[in-house]
């Protein structure tokens, strides 16, 4: 009887043993394929992350040389005559926009050196 109850105990523990070892390879397989699939996601993020920089890049190129050399023809032909006037309008607001930065840090530097100087 003695035996018995030993081999029980045997069997439970290699049942138990058996069912750890299931556990630990499906929750080992469930992370590789999680660490692909995360992998996987950020190489497809730094990848639109390049084509966007690239596309930046060539539409600035187009633009400089459809503003520089006038190519009004061309524009218009692209469909994009009016982004390029929008483009020039908020250009022309960010030159405003940095007078008007330098006005104003100029007076908080002479500001800050009045408070100094006392």
């Amino acid at each position: 009887m003695a035996q018995n109850l030993w081999e029980r105990i045997q069997r439970g523990m290699e049942a138990g043993f058996d069912a750890a070892l299931s556990a630990v390879h499906t929750i080992t397989e469930k992370a590789g394929e999680t660490i692909e699939l995360t992998r996987l996601r950020r190489e497809k993020a730094r990848l639109e992350n390049k084509i966007t920089k690239e596309l930046a890049d060539v539409g600035h190129s187009v633009y400089q040389k459809i503003s520089n050399e006038k190519l009004n023809d061309i524009a218009k032909e692209l469909g994009i005559e009016e982004k390029l006037k929008e483009i020039t309008k908020e250009e022309e607001r960010m030159v405003e926009i940095d007078k008007r930065i330098t006005t104003e840090q100029d007076s908080v530097d002479k500001k800050q050196n009045v408070n100094e100087k006392k």
